[in-house]
């Protein structure tokens, strides 16, 4: 995938969207129901995509 330069007021935003990413990536991390329950969801879209791709 091609990197594509980010300047100015969009750099910004995107900055900001990174850190609150990064932030509720760790509040999951540190509830272990919300944790468990992202990665059963992950399994099934992961199992999904499975079937999709042996077609």
């Amino acid at each position: 995938m091609a990197k594509v330069a980010v300047i100015g007021p969009a750099k910004d935003w995107q900055t900001e969207s990174d850190v609150r990413t990064l932030c509720e990536a760790e509040a999951i991390k540190k509830d272990p129901k919300r944790l468990k329950a992202a990665q059963d969801f992950a399994k099934q879209k992961l199992a999904e995509m499975g079937k999709i791709l042996s077609e």
